[in-house]
């Protein structure tokens, strides 16, 4: 049974809530490594007041896509490079978190609110697009995307997380390309449904029907085709070999995860990327083959599956912190 919490007509002081907004802007960023994560875990136990606080910032990131994405959003991470940015993200959290208009106030203010996603998804959130010319979006969970649709261009920018895109016809003369931004790279569809998955240093592209042609760098001094049925992986610099398309790979259009023989490790870090907080697994036990289809939607559902059916033990230290270890 959970512990019960400190009386909830205790003011929560703005110091705490400073730190659990800073807490929340750190995992919204990114993934904490390790260090990072065990130092959130002793923040939140360490004080009735912070897990009171952890717990309405845990409610503003259902909040998050209300707000006009100077909160939340994938540009954070290039906001939060100035002292500025960071500033005015924090106190657009803090304007939330308190129930005060600052977070529309901070966003109005901000010379970088022009980074604004044209699209996004929460943690363990899909969602569907249907574009200005007819093309298909779909985007998988912590996803952000910019768009820009002129009378030259149809340009998806990909800013984090995975999106699978069916190119449309386009109806004008002559045709618009429709290219997937990255970072480092832009991807020209040719009559293509295909994914594209982010990671920091790399990402993968996976192509069902037509084409894609990947080209690197501002001049495009690094290409390749990539087929129906063919999947690659590239980073700023370089392109891997052309591999088959991994079956299965799309399979969370539907809300499913594949696992065929899938080390368990494996697992739960895919897993991970639909649930807020941490997962971690055992290193005694992350080698574990495990084969099955799981529904994405019910992640607590999973691991009590995964539980039932092999030697391990789930333990969860709060709603946040889940431990897999051997049974």
């Amino acid at each position: 049974m959970q512990e019960p919490l400190a009386r909830s007509d205790v003011p929560i002081p703005a110091p705490v809530l400073h730190e659990a907004a800073e807490w929340l802007l750190r995992f919204r960023e990114g993934e904490l490594d390790a260090r990072e994560r065990a130092a959130w875990q002793r923040w939140l136990s360490s004080n009735d007041l912070h897990r009171r606080a952890w717990q309405r910032a845990e409610r503003l990131t259902g909040l998050l896509d209300d707000v006009p994405d100077a909160v939340g959003s994938a540009p954070l991470q290039q906001a939060r490079r100035t002292r500025q940015g960071r500033r005015a993200a924090l106190a657009a959290v803090m304007g939330v978190m308190i129930g005060a208009p600052l977070a529309r106030l901070a966003w109005q203010r901000e010379p970088w609110q022009h980074l604004v996603a044209d699209g996004s998804t929460g943690i363990g959130e899909r969602r569907a697009l249907r574009l200005a010319d007819g093309s298909e979006l779909q985007l998988n969970t912590d996803t952000r995307i910019a768009l820009t649709f002129n009378e030259q261009l149809r340009q998806v920018q990909l800013l984090r997380g995975e999106v699978l895109l069916q190119e449309a016809t386009d109806d004008r003369v002559p045709a618009r390309p429709l290219l997937l931004q990255l970072r480092n790279a832009h991807l020209s569809a040719l009559g293509a449904r295909f994914a594209v998955r982010m990671w920091d240093d790399h990402a993968r592209v996976a192509v069902e029907q037509g084409a894609v042609r990947i080209q690197l760098g501002d001049r495009g001094d690094v290409t390749q085709l990539v087929g129906a049925g063919q999947q690659a992986v590239f980073n700023a610099t370089s392109i891997s070999a052309v591999s088959a398309l991994q079956r299965n790979s799309l399979a969370w259009v539907q809300g499913v995860l594949h696992a065929e023989s899938m080390p368990l490790g494996e697992l739960l870090s895919e897993l991970a990327r639909y649930r807020s907080g941490v997962v971690r697994c055992d290193p005694e036990i992350a080698g574990l083959l495990v084969s099955g289809v799981f529904q994405l939607d019910d992640t607590d559902t999973v691991l009590a599956l995964l539980q039932a059916g092999f030697p391990l033990r789930v333990r969860y230290r709060s709603r946040l912190w889940v431990m897999v270890d051997p049974a």
